[in-house]
């Protein structure tokens, strides 16, 4: 309802015989296709992981992903990182 009241979906429809149509491009397909899949293997991989391992373990898992993730950007785009910065990601 949102899409319709912006415009969105009358601005795909500007563009479909253009730019997103299979016809003239398959990327566009493509592009909706893989996501569409990628998401239905989270999907999947996470149900088989909370069958197998307790909330506990996910919740623990994901803290751990969350620290990662930040130094990692920090290292790759080079961020310094204040003491009080350090400290709020060491509290995690």
């Amino acid at each position: 309802v949102l899409a319709c009241l912006t415009g969105e979906v009358a601005s795909i429809a500007s563009r479909w015989e253009t730019d997103l149509s299979p016809a003239v491009s398959i990327w566009p397909t493509f592009g909706v296709l893989s996501t569409g899949i990628m998401s239905f293997s989270l999907n999947i991989s996470s149900l088989v992981s909370n069958k197998l391992t307790s909330a506990l373990t996910l919740c623990i898992a994901a803290n751990v992903k969350q620290v990662l993730m930040i130094l990692l950007a920090t290292v790759i785009f080079d961020i310094p990182v204040s003491v009080l910065n350090g400290s709020g990601i060491g509290v995690v």
